[in-house]
């Protein structure tokens, strides 16, 4: 008798273990996923914040005709770093909330870099064949970079070759005609 109950006490010992070695494992893979939405969400937040910053400036860039003077007006955090006459950057640096910031660069953690240049328009709109149409005049091309600098990363003047630095881009440019010249 008492070997039977040593054997069913042995054998719920047993299922005891089991249930509770396939309850860590399940955790453990709920854990995995809940670390991995959050790193998900996260990703998708920063995402949705440099498209915005990236449509706020398209649409500055197109209302302002390129100018970048007059653009900066718009972002009194931002700077420009010139090249020529012809082209030149804006950038505005923000922190870990996506808050513009000037103050503190070590607070860094992302850069938006429009880089604007005036080119003839012929240039830029050549692929415009359909309608008999001569451009004359100029057309300021941009193009913007949102880049991640967190993890170190320094701040950056000009949008960089290697693209897997950016993280968002778009290009965008505004017809300014003879304006231009």
């Amino acid at each position: 008798m008492e070997n039977k109950r040593s054997s069913k006490l042995s054998l719920f010992l047993m299922e005891l273990i089991v249930a509770i070695m396939f309850f860590s494992l399940s955790a453990a893979v709920c854990i995995r996923l809940f670390a991995a939405a959050h790193v998900l969400a996260e990703k998708t937040g920063n995402l949705e914040s440099a498209i915005m910053w990236s449509q706020n400036l398209s649409e500055a860039f197109t209302a302002k005709k390129g100018d970048l003077e007059k653009i900066a007006a718009l972002y009194p955090d931002s700077y420009i770093a010139s090249d020529s006459d012809d082209a030149g950057s804006l950038i505005i640096i923000f922190d870990k909330d996506w808050e513009p910031t000037d103050k503190d660069l070590a607070d860094a953690s992302y850069e938006v870099i429009l880089s604007a240049a005036t080119k003839d328009a012929s240039e830029v709109y050549s692929d415009i064949t359909d309608y008999d149409v001569e451009l004359v005049g100029k057309a300021v091309t941009g193009e913007i970079a949102v880049i991640d600098l967190r993890g170190g990363k320094e701040v950056l003047s000009v949008i960089p070759e290697d693209k897997d630095k950016i993280f968002y881009s778009n290009s965008v440019d505004v017809y300014i005609g003879k304006e231009g010249e």
